[in-house]
């Protein structure tokens, strides 16, 4: 149980929270929201112990495994290969492995019982950790977040700041802690590994705290919300979307309530003014002042935190198709093909999502859109009166960090606009009067990507193309982008990790995978039942002869295929029986060894590890029977 009993933190003059108490209790599920700043990362400091309260107590169970994962890789992280990195998250695995193996060192035949039972807890310790799954485990998270087998064995050293994450979020996730706290685990990931991350957390029964301005990871994973404003923490149960409901009956109540209190309080003050001075009134005016006096007072309104939505101008005229690609390869120097034979037609109208696993090309192919970059064959044709507007990933590429704001919309008209029009443009976006002075680098995310729109819409394009626009966003910022979006009469075509802002805004999918580039008709769930999930899934182009874009084969084949999955069947029943033989015989031995029955106990210690490694093994086979059974299946 994790208890916060009248907390109040400051820092400088912003304080952060202000007498707040909520409770965790064993095995719940909580979400944490609230506005960029308000303190969210601050209260898992105060969980594990980074940061001290000013006043009040934090509590929390010292015997509990607290698992951590920051919103930034720690800079003492000990290097290494990667697979060696997140297994060191279960170091009491290890640990235990380690002792296992020295104490069966010392077996000898009139070893004291006291030994044998010590490597019979040990081993049955062990086991329940799943440590003859470590590895497995541990290489099945590592894929499951888009990590390639070929680059387990490589040094944490040679991956990027956002690939350490990822393997930082598998080792945490590995560790099977008590406690959960995940800050942000998706600002780091694509689309199909947030999906993997919201189906491993769906199986964890721990306590789950999570931060996260993802909706669509708070709508499947948190079963109550925490929501964190202006200093106070309040409790909403029943989920994300029954707290987006109930936060809105709570404002529209206080301000019913403010507005009831105000109107009580006013027609009193008016009663006292009127009839001051006339001496006949005294007595009712009297008792109207002591009326007055006890009246509760007006409360404090919950009121939405200021943003400025976002809206987009009218594009300029174009012809029906703006751009498409002819046969269009790419690959940097010395590197291989990222991909070849691209030929995509985007339409006037279209809001196109492009998804697949980080490295595949989506950031690439969007720079060739934008004419950053040029294909290495084949060739990108402009449509009629084509303009194009880019925003990078990152910010520093198109926005200065020294530059001031109007400086940087300035300079983006390129001479062809007046300065009152450029600071009447910052106008429309929220920047008004001294705000135009201030330099890039004091902006918020969500200010930034306001800018970052300014800059383009200086000279209004029709096609927007948009590198992770929602990452600095919190959940406010994203509604508003997703709103703007979708009014925008122009063409987008974006990468998001966000599978809400994906859903609610694309009407058309982009998939990029090892097995090349493809266009998808529909929005986002639509493209996952189309391609049964596997693009979203392992990050490849689904196979051409899939289901959903073949003919159903004929009679022959049908039987054909029908036979084939009862050989299938057959042999999926007797790998099951072999699981249960060899999980019995592995109870038998492990009983053995605690009643004193063996006398060659190194052996039988191995004996044990390789029944466990049988029971790995046949269980791998007997999943990919099973995946095979489901694509026959699948084309039937």
């Amino acid at each position: 149980m994790i208890i916060f009993d009248k907390v109040s933190k400051q820092f400088g003059p912003q304080t952060i929270l202000n007498q707040a108490s909520f409770t965790v209790n064993p095995g719940e599920q909580v979400g944490i929201v609230g506005p960029n700043g308000a303190g969210k990362s601050t209260i898992f400091k105060l969980i594990i112990g980074d940061e001290d309260t000013d006043k009040g107590d934090v509590i929390v169970p010292g015997t509990q495994r607290v698992g951590y994962l920051r919103q930034q890789l720690p800079s003492n992280e000990e290097d290494g290969s990667l697979l060696d990195f997140v297994k060191a998250g279960c170091q009491e695995i290890i640990d235990m492995e380690i002792e296992l193996h020295e104490l069966q060192e010392q077996l000898t035949a009139d070893s004291p019982p006291e030994l044998l039972q010590k490597i019979g807890d040990l081993q049955h310790e062990f086991e329940h950790r799943d440590g003859y799954q470590l590895t497995a485990n541990t290489e099945a998270a590592l894929g499951g977040l888009g990590f390639t087998p070929d680059r387990f064995t490589e040094p944490m050293s040679s991956f990027s700041g956002g690939w350490q994450m990822r393997a930082q979020l598998a080792r945490v996730l590995l560790s099977s802690p008590d406690i959960l706290l995940l800050d942000e685990p998706s600002n780091y990931l694509d689309l199909p590994a947030v999906e993997w991350l919201q189906r491993f957390l769906s199986h964890f029964s721990g306590t789950l705290l999570l931060i996260s301005h993802d909706r669509q990871l708070l709508r499947s994973l948190a079963k109550d919300i925490l929501d964190l404003r202006h200093g106070s923490v309040t409790r909403f149960a029943g989920g994300y979307d029954k707290y987006v409901i109930l936060r809105k009956e709570r404002i529209e109540q206080q301000i019913a309530r403010y507005k009831t209190l105000s109107k009580q309080r006013e027609d009193i003050e008016s009663f006292i003014r009127r009839f001051r001075a006339q001496a006949t009134k005294a007595a009712q005016v009297q008792s109207r002042i002591k009326m007055l006096e006890k009246m509760e007072p007006l409360p404090d309104l919950e009121k939405e935190d200021n943003r400025v939505l976002l809206r987009l101008p009218e594009p300029p005229s174009s012809g029906h198709q703006l751009l498409r690609t002819e046969n269009v390869g790419f690959k940097y120097p010395d590197g291989p093909w990222l991909f070849k034979g691209v030929d995509l037609s985007i339409e006037r109208g279209d809001k196109l999502a492009l998804v697949g696993y980080n490295g595949m090309g989506k950031t690439t192919l969007l720079k060739i859109l934008a004419e950053i970059l040029q294909p290495v064959e084949g060739k990108r044709v402009s449509g009629h009166h084509l303009v194009t507007g880019y925003q990078s990933q990152e910010f520093a590429e198109t926005l200065p960090l020294e530059h001031s704001v109007f400086k940087v919309v300035k300079d983006a008209a390129r001479g062809q606009t007046t300065d009152q029009a450029v600071r009447t443009l910052l106008g429309s976006f929220g920047f008004q009067g001294e705000f135009c002075d201030k330099p890039v680098k004091v902006l918020s995310g969500g200010e930034k990507i306001r800018l970052a729109f300014a800059r383009i819409f200086i000279n209004p394009p029709n096609l927007l193309l948009l590198d992770e626009p929602t990452t600095h966003l919190d959940i406010q910022g994203r509604e508003a982008l997703e709103q703007a979006i979708c009014q925008y009469k122009g063409t987008v075509c974006f990468v998001s990790h966000d599978s809400s802002f994906v859903r609610n805004t694309a009407n058309g999918v982009i998939s990029i995978g090892s097995e090349g580039v493809r266009r998808w008709l529909g929005g986002y769930d639509d493209f996952l039942s189309q391609s049964g999930g596997k693009v979203a899934i392992d990050g490849k182009a689904p196979d051409a002869n899939a289901a959903s874009s073949k003919p159903k084969p004929d009679g022959k084949k049908r039987k054909e295929a029908r036979k084939e999955i009862r050989k299938l069947e057959n042999r999926q029943r007797k790998l099951e029986q072999a699981i249960e033989q060899l999980e019995a015989t592995q109870t038998s031995e492990v009983q053995k060894a605690q009643t004193g029955e063996v006398s060659d106990f190194k052996t039988h210690q191995q004996h044990l590890a390789e029944i466990a490694g049988e029971i790995q093994s046949t269980s791998r086979e007997w999943m990919e029977v099973s995946e095979e059974i489901e694509r026959l299946e699948e084309n039937l």
